[in-house]
Protein backbone atom coordinates (compact mmCIF):
# COMPACT_ATOMS: atom_id res chain seq x y z
CA UNK A 1 0.00 0.00 0.00
CA UNK A 2 1.43 3.77 -0.78
CA UNK A 3 2.83 6.10 1.49
CA UNK A 4 0.09 8.58 0.41
CA UNK A 5 -2.67 5.97 0.81
CA UNK A 6 -2.04 4.86 4.34
CA UNK A 7 -1.76 8.62 5.35
CA UNK A 8 -5.62 8.73 4.18
CA UNK A 9 -6.82 6.10 5.71
CA UNK A 10 -5.54 7.09 8.74
CA UNK A 11 -6.56 10.41 8.61
CA UNK A 12 -9.99 9.55 7.95
CA UNK A 13 -10.15 7.29 10.56
CA UNK A 14 -9.09 10.03 12.41
CA UNK A 15 -12.12 12.16 11.52
CA UNK A 16 -14.56 9.61 11.74
CA UNK A 17 -13.49 8.80 15.28
CA UNK A 18 -13.04 12.49 16.52
CA UNK A 19 -16.44 13.71 14.51
CA UNK A 20 -18.54 11.26 16.51
CA UNK A 21 -17.24 11.76 19.75
CA UNK A 22 -19.52 13.55 22.07
CA UNK A 23 -16.47 15.95 23.56
CA UNK A 24 -16.57 17.36 19.30
CA UNK A 25 -20.48 17.39 19.79
CA UNK A 26 -20.64 19.12 22.64
CA UNK A 27 -17.92 21.44 21.93
CA UNK A 28 -19.81 22.13 19.12
CA UNK A 29 -23.25 23.31 19.74
CA UNK A 30 -21.35 24.99 23.12
CA UNK A 31 -19.55 27.07 20.58
CA UNK A 32 -22.11 27.98 18.18
CA UNK A 33 -24.25 28.68 21.25
CA UNK A 34 -21.61 31.27 22.16
CA UNK A 35 -21.47 32.68 18.67
CA UNK A 36 -25.50 33.79 18.45
CA UNK A 37 -25.17 35.08 22.33
CA UNK A 38 -22.28 37.28 21.18
CA UNK A 39 -23.40 38.50 18.10
CA UNK A 40 -27.11 38.91 20.22
CA UNK A 41 -25.04 41.10 22.78
CA UNK A 42 -23.03 42.47 19.81
CA UNK A 43 -26.03 44.30 18.45
CA UNK A 44 -27.61 45.19 22.13
CA UNK A 45 -23.68 47.09 22.79
CA UNK A 46 -23.46 48.89 19.14
CA UNK A 47 -27.25 50.00 19.06
CA UNK A 48 -28.51 53.10 19.10
CA UNK A 49 -28.07 54.25 23.07
CA UNK A 50 -30.85 54.51 25.59
CA UNK A 51 -32.02 57.94 25.98
CA UNK A 52 -31.67 60.05 29.04
CA UNK A 53 -34.17 60.39 31.47
CA UNK A 54 -33.79 63.64 32.93
CA UNK A 55 -36.46 64.77 36.36
CA UNK A 56 -37.28 67.88 36.84
CA UNK A 57 -38.77 69.38 40.05
CA UNK A 58 -39.90 73.26 40.80
CA UNK A 59 -38.82 76.00 38.79
CA UNK A 60 -37.10 75.37 35.21
CA UNK A 61 -35.76 77.37 32.99
CA UNK A 62 -38.06 78.61 29.69
CA UNK A 63 -37.52 76.55 26.68
CA UNK A 64 -35.58 73.76 29.02
CA UNK A 65 -36.94 70.82 27.47
CA UNK A 66 -35.62 71.93 23.37
CA UNK A 67 -32.53 73.26 25.21
CA UNK A 68 -32.16 69.86 26.71
CA UNK A 69 -33.07 68.11 23.46
CA UNK A 70 -30.18 70.40 21.62
CA UNK A 71 -27.49 69.59 24.05
CA UNK A 72 -27.97 65.96 24.06
CA UNK A 73 -27.93 66.25 20.08
CA UNK A 74 -24.43 66.92 20.17
CA UNK A 75 -24.06 63.58 21.71
CA UNK A 76 -26.27 61.72 19.43
CA UNK A 77 -28.74 60.66 21.97
CA UNK A 78 -31.95 61.54 22.94
CA UNK A 79 -33.72 62.71 26.08
CA UNK A 80 -37.16 62.15 28.54
CA UNK A 81 -37.61 64.87 30.37
CA UNK A 82 -40.21 63.73 33.14
CA UNK A 83 -41.49 66.67 36.01
CA UNK A 84 -41.99 65.32 39.84
CA UNK A 85 -44.27 67.02 41.61
CA UNK A 86 -41.47 66.85 44.43
CA UNK A 87 -38.13 66.37 45.28
CA UNK A 88 -38.85 63.31 46.90
CA UNK A 89 -40.83 61.94 44.81
CA UNK A 90 -37.59 62.73 41.72
CA UNK A 91 -35.37 61.16 44.66
CA UNK A 92 -37.40 58.17 44.23
CA UNK A 93 -37.17 57.99 40.64
CA UNK A 94 -33.28 58.51 41.23
CA UNK A 95 -33.24 55.54 43.31
CA UNK A 96 -35.37 53.07 41.28
CA UNK A 97 -33.82 53.99 38.10
CA UNK A 98 -36.43 55.83 36.24
CA UNK A 99 -34.65 59.00 36.22
CA UNK A 100 -30.70 59.49 35.61
CA UNK A 101 -30.48 62.76 36.70
CA UNK A 102 -32.58 64.96 38.94
CA UNK A 103 -32.84 69.31 38.19
CA UNK A 104 -34.32 70.85 41.36
CA UNK A 105 -35.46 74.86 40.79
CA UNK A 106 -33.14 75.05 37.90
CA UNK A 107 -30.29 75.50 39.93
CA UNK A 108 -29.08 72.50 41.70
CA UNK A 109 -28.80 68.77 39.86
CA UNK A 110 -28.92 65.76 42.11
CA UNK A 111 -27.43 62.42 41.54
CA UNK A 112 -28.14 58.60 42.89
CA UNK A 113 -23.81 58.11 43.03
CA UNK A 114 -21.75 58.83 40.79
CA UNK A 115 -22.07 61.58 38.09
CA UNK A 116 -21.93 61.22 34.58
CA UNK A 117 -19.92 63.49 32.84
CA UNK A 118 -21.79 63.12 29.63
CA UNK A 119 -25.11 64.51 31.10
CA UNK A 120 -23.84 66.99 33.77
CA UNK A 121 -22.51 68.93 30.29
CA UNK A 122 -25.96 68.23 29.04
CA UNK A 123 -27.92 69.49 31.73
CA UNK A 124 -25.73 72.62 32.29
CA UNK A 125 -25.39 73.74 28.48
CA UNK A 126 -29.13 73.19 28.43
CA UNK A 127 -29.80 75.37 31.76
CA UNK A 128 -26.83 77.81 30.46
CA UNK A 129 -28.75 78.04 27.03
CA UNK A 130 -31.76 78.83 28.55
CA UNK A 131 -30.44 81.63 31.19
CA UNK A 132 -28.73 83.19 27.97
CA UNK A 133 -32.21 83.34 26.37
CA UNK A 134 -33.90 84.86 29.28
CA UNK A 135 -31.05 87.65 29.42
CA UNK A 136 -30.61 88.78 25.76
CA UNK A 137 -34.69 89.05 26.08
CA UNK A 138 -34.44 91.09 28.76
CA UNK A 139 -32.10 93.74 26.64
CA UNK A 140 -34.83 93.59 23.87
CA UNK A 141 -32.97 91.43 21.45
CA UNK A 142 -35.21 89.89 19.24
CA UNK A 143 -35.19 86.24 18.69
CA UNK A 144 -33.41 86.77 15.46
CA UNK A 145 -30.60 87.97 17.27
CA UNK A 146 -30.32 85.88 19.96
CA UNK A 147 -30.25 82.81 17.50
CA UNK A 148 -27.25 84.35 15.89
CA UNK A 149 -25.69 85.15 19.26
CA UNK A 150 -26.48 81.50 20.88
CA UNK A 151 -25.67 79.68 16.79
CA UNK A 152 -23.02 81.46 15.37
CA UNK A 153 -21.95 80.18 11.85
CA UNK A 154 -20.20 76.85 11.71
CA UNK A 155 -16.86 76.67 10.30
CA UNK A 156 -15.96 74.57 6.59
CA UNK A 157 -14.47 71.39 7.13
CA UNK A 158 -12.01 69.31 5.01
CA UNK A 159 -10.35 66.28 5.40
CA UNK A 160 -7.00 65.32 3.95
CA UNK A 161 -7.48 61.52 3.95
CA UNK A 162 -10.47 60.07 2.89
CA UNK A 163 -11.37 58.39 6.38
CA UNK A 164 -12.00 54.11 6.30
CA UNK A 165 -15.82 53.73 6.17
CA UNK A 166 -15.54 50.25 7.18
CA UNK A 167 -13.38 50.96 9.57
CA UNK A 168 -15.56 49.39 12.91
CA UNK A 169 -16.31 46.40 10.50
CA UNK A 170 -12.53 45.51 10.17
CA UNK A 171 -12.25 46.05 13.81
CA UNK A 172 -15.33 43.83 14.66
CA UNK A 173 -14.00 40.88 12.02
CA UNK A 174 -9.91 41.05 13.34
CA UNK A 175 -11.69 40.59 16.80
CA UNK A 176 -14.42 37.82 16.08
CA UNK A 177 -11.10 35.79 13.83
CA UNK A 178 -8.56 36.29 16.59
CA UNK A 179 -10.82 34.35 19.52
CA UNK A 180 -12.00 32.00 16.40
CA UNK A 181 -7.69 31.37 15.84
CA UNK A 182 -7.01 30.88 19.06
CA UNK A 183 -9.11 28.67 20.59
CA UNK A 184 -9.29 26.49 17.01
CA UNK A 185 -5.75 25.89 17.40
CA UNK A 186 -5.46 25.53 20.72
CA UNK A 187 -8.83 22.85 20.81
CA UNK A 188 -7.93 21.06 17.80
CA UNK A 189 -4.06 20.95 18.70
CA UNK A 190 -5.37 19.54 21.95
CA UNK A 191 -7.41 16.74 20.25
CA UNK A 192 -4.52 15.85 18.54
CA UNK A 193 -2.55 15.69 21.81
CA UNK A 194 -5.20 13.47 23.82
CA UNK A 195 -5.57 10.90 20.44
CA UNK A 196 -2.29 10.35 20.26
CA UNK A 197 -1.97 9.65 24.03
CA UNK A 198 -4.80 8.17 24.24
CA UNK A 199 -3.84 5.22 21.35
CA UNK A 200 0.03 4.95 23.59
CA UNK A 201 -1.73 4.30 26.63
CA UNK A 202 -4.25 1.76 24.84
CA UNK A 203 -1.87 0.27 22.81
CA UNK A 204 -3.38 0.44 19.81
CA UNK A 205 -0.70 2.37 18.00
CA UNK A 206 1.50 -0.77 18.38
CA UNK A 207 -1.71 -2.39 16.23
CA UNK A 208 -1.72 0.18 13.64
CA UNK A 209 2.10 0.78 13.70
CA UNK A 210 2.37 -2.86 12.32
CA UNK A 211 1.02 -1.11 9.29
CA UNK A 212 2.40 1.81 8.93
CA UNK A 213 5.28 4.11 9.77
CA UNK A 214 5.38 6.21 12.50
CA UNK A 215 5.40 9.69 10.40
CA UNK A 216 2.34 8.20 8.35
CA UNK A 217 0.79 7.64 11.45
CA UNK A 218 1.52 11.46 12.88
CA UNK A 219 0.88 12.83 9.73
CA UNK A 220 -2.52 11.20 8.82
CA UNK A 221 -3.68 12.38 12.54
CA UNK A 222 -2.79 15.61 12.01
CA UNK A 223 -4.74 15.96 8.60
CA UNK A 224 -7.31 14.01 10.19
CA UNK A 225 -8.42 16.10 12.87
CA UNK A 226 -7.24 19.19 11.02
CA UNK A 227 -9.95 18.42 8.07
CA UNK A 228 -12.68 18.28 11.14
CA UNK A 229 -11.62 21.61 12.26
CA UNK A 230 -11.69 23.06 8.84
CA UNK A 231 -15.62 21.75 8.79
CA UNK A 232 -16.02 23.52 12.57
CA UNK A 233 -14.61 26.58 11.43
CA UNK A 234 -17.34 26.50 8.30
CA UNK A 235 -19.73 26.00 10.56
CA UNK A 236 -19.36 28.46 12.83
CA UNK A 237 -18.13 31.12 10.06
CA UNK A 238 -22.17 30.83 8.58
CA UNK A 239 -23.62 30.79 12.08
CA UNK A 240 -21.64 34.13 12.57
CA UNK A 241 -22.85 35.74 9.14
CA UNK A 242 -26.06 34.68 9.31
CA UNK A 243 -26.53 36.20 13.40
CA UNK A 244 -24.68 39.49 11.71
CA UNK A 245 -27.49 39.53 9.30
CA UNK A 246 -30.41 38.42 11.64
CA UNK A 247 -29.26 40.66 14.37
CA UNK A 248 -28.72 43.43 12.09
CA UNK A 249 -26.02 44.84 14.12
CA UNK A 250 -25.72 48.58 13.90
CA UNK A 251 -22.70 50.54 11.70
CA UNK A 252 -21.36 46.89 11.30
CA UNK A 253 -21.10 45.85 7.42
CA UNK A 254 -21.14 41.84 7.19
CA UNK A 255 -20.40 42.25 3.46
CA UNK A 256 -16.88 44.60 4.41
CA UNK A 257 -16.25 41.26 7.10
CA UNK A 258 -17.20 38.40 4.57
CA UNK A 259 -14.71 37.27 2.16
CA UNK A 260 -11.74 38.88 3.54
CA UNK A 261 -11.98 37.50 7.09
CA UNK A 262 -13.34 34.03 6.12
CA UNK A 263 -9.80 34.01 3.19
CA UNK A 264 -7.89 35.06 6.13
CA UNK A 265 -8.70 33.07 8.96
CA UNK A 266 -8.51 29.78 7.49
CA UNK A 267 -5.11 30.69 5.65
CA UNK A 268 -3.61 31.46 8.90
CA UNK A 269 -5.77 28.55 11.01
CA UNK A 270 -4.36 26.14 8.27
CA UNK A 271 -0.79 27.75 8.90
CA UNK A 272 -0.90 27.76 13.05
CA UNK A 273 -2.61 24.40 13.09
CA UNK A 274 0.15 22.54 11.09
CA UNK A 275 3.07 24.06 13.18
CA UNK A 276 1.50 23.59 16.51
CA UNK A 277 -0.46 20.32 15.78
CA UNK A 278 3.19 18.73 15.02
CA UNK A 279 4.49 20.03 18.03
CA UNK A 280 1.14 18.46 20.68
CA UNK A 281 1.32 15.23 18.54
CA UNK A 282 5.21 15.13 19.60
CA UNK A 283 4.34 16.51 22.85
CA UNK A 284 2.01 13.93 23.24
CA UNK A 285 3.67 10.69 22.36
CA UNK A 286 6.23 11.54 25.54
CA UNK A 287 2.65 10.66 27.59
CA UNK A 288 0.60 7.79 28.72
CA UNK A 289 -1.36 8.98 31.24
CA UNK A 290 -3.43 10.91 31.84
CA UNK A 291 -2.51 12.79 34.56
CA UNK A 292 0.62 13.87 32.34
CA UNK A 293 -1.45 15.50 30.32
CA UNK A 294 -2.11 18.71 31.53
CA UNK A 295 1.52 19.88 31.81
CA UNK A 296 2.46 19.10 28.91
CA UNK A 297 -0.04 20.70 27.04
CA UNK A 298 0.84 24.27 28.72
CA UNK A 299 3.93 23.89 26.63
CA UNK A 300 2.14 24.87 23.30
CA UNK A 301 -0.38 26.70 25.08
CA UNK A 302 2.81 29.25 26.17
CA UNK A 303 3.76 30.08 22.67
CA UNK A 304 0.74 30.83 21.42
CA UNK A 305 0.02 33.03 24.19
CA UNK A 306 2.23 35.75 23.21
CA UNK A 307 0.97 36.15 19.93
CA UNK A 308 -2.46 36.31 21.13
CA UNK A 309 -1.62 38.94 23.84
CA UNK A 310 0.45 41.00 21.00
CA UNK A 311 -2.73 41.08 18.51
CA UNK A 312 -4.19 43.05 21.05
CA UNK A 313 -1.73 45.60 20.11
CA UNK A 314 -2.18 45.13 16.31
CA UNK A 315 -5.80 45.14 16.79
CA UNK A 316 -5.74 49.14 17.88
CA UNK A 317 -2.19 49.75 16.05
CA UNK A 318 -1.37 47.40 13.39
CA UNK A 319 1.82 49.14 12.07
CA UNK A 320 3.10 49.60 15.88
CA UNK A 321 6.50 47.86 15.61
CA UNK A 322 5.81 45.13 17.83
CA UNK A 323 3.16 44.22 16.10
CA UNK A 324 4.87 44.48 12.27
CA UNK A 325 7.64 42.13 14.15
CA UNK A 326 5.55 39.78 15.56
CA UNK A 327 3.29 39.38 12.44
CA UNK A 328 6.78 38.19 10.60
CA UNK A 329 8.20 35.58 12.54
CA UNK A 330 6.63 32.23 14.09
CA UNK A 331 5.46 31.18 16.54
CA UNK A 332 3.44 34.23 17.08
CA UNK A 333 2.76 35.44 13.24
CA UNK A 334 0.07 33.14 13.37
CA UNK A 335 -2.41 35.09 15.08
CA UNK A 336 -0.71 39.11 14.82
CA UNK A 337 -0.34 38.71 11.19
CA UNK A 338 -4.46 37.96 10.34
CA UNK A 339 -5.68 40.59 12.87
CA UNK A 340 -3.29 43.26 10.90
CA UNK A 341 -4.43 41.92 7.53
CA UNK A 342 -7.93 42.53 8.80
CA UNK A 343 -7.55 45.83 10.78
CA UNK A 344 -5.17 47.30 8.83
CA UNK A 345 -3.38 47.80 5.19
CA UNK A 346 -0.60 45.42 5.25
CA UNK A 347 1.89 45.24 2.50
CA UNK A 348 1.64 42.15 0.45
CA UNK A 349 5.50 41.37 0.62
CA UNK A 350 5.19 41.51 4.57
CA UNK A 351 2.09 38.72 4.08
CA UNK A 352 3.84 36.74 1.43
CA UNK A 353 7.40 37.20 4.16
CA UNK A 354 5.55 35.84 7.03
CA UNK A 355 4.38 32.88 5.19
CA UNK A 356 7.22 31.92 3.81
CA UNK A 357 8.51 31.91 7.64
CA UNK A 358 5.64 30.65 8.58
CA UNK A 359 6.15 27.69 6.17
CA UNK A 360 9.78 26.95 6.93
CA UNK A 361 8.97 26.75 10.58
CA UNK A 362 6.66 24.26 10.45
CA UNK A 363 8.70 21.98 7.94
CA UNK A 364 11.41 22.02 10.46
CA UNK A 365 9.14 21.45 13.50
CA UNK A 366 7.52 18.51 11.57
CA UNK A 367 10.86 17.00 10.56
CA UNK A 368 11.45 17.79 14.43
CA UNK A 369 8.44 16.34 16.09
CA UNK A 370 8.08 13.09 13.79
CA UNK A 371 11.50 12.30 15.17
CA UNK A 372 10.42 12.91 18.63
CA UNK A 373 7.22 11.34 17.90
CA UNK A 374 9.14 8.09 16.45
CA UNK A 375 11.64 7.47 19.69
CA UNK A 376 8.57 7.94 22.51
CA UNK A 377 5.21 6.67 20.84
CA UNK A 378 5.86 2.85 21.48
CA UNK A 379 7.63 3.55 25.47
CA UNK A 380 5.03 2.85 27.75
CA UNK A 381 4.62 3.67 31.21
CA UNK A 382 6.52 7.10 32.60
CA UNK A 383 6.69 10.20 30.93
CA UNK A 384 10.22 10.33 28.30
CA UNK A 385 12.52 12.94 28.31
CA UNK A 386 12.90 14.68 24.97
CA UNK A 387 16.29 14.22 25.13
CA UNK A 388 15.31 10.42 25.53
CA UNK A 389 12.97 10.32 22.73
CA UNK A 390 15.48 12.12 20.41
CA UNK A 391 18.21 9.45 20.82
CA UNK A 392 15.96 6.49 20.69
CA UNK A 393 14.73 7.89 16.93
CA UNK A 394 18.42 6.91 15.82
CA UNK A 395 18.03 3.81 16.13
Amino acid sequence: MSSLRQVFLIARRDFSQRARSTTFLVTLLFTIGVVVAGGVLLASEVGSPDPYDIGVVGAEPDGLDASLQAAVGAFEREAVVRRYDSRAAGEDALGSGAADVLLVDGQEVVWQEEPSPQLAAVVASAVGESDRRRVMAELGLNEQDVSRLLSPPSLDSTTLAEPDSDAEAKQVGAYVGNLVLFFSIIMFGQFVLMGVMEEKSSRVVEVVLSRAQPRQLLAGKVIGIGALALVQLTVLGTVALVTLNVTDVADVDVAALGLQVVVTVFLWFLLGYAFFSAAFAALGATISRQEDLQGVAMIPAFLLAPGYIISFIALEEPDAVVARIASLIPPTSPLVMPTRSIAGDVPLGEVALSVGLMMLATYGLIWLGGRIYKGSILRIGAKVRLREAWRAARG
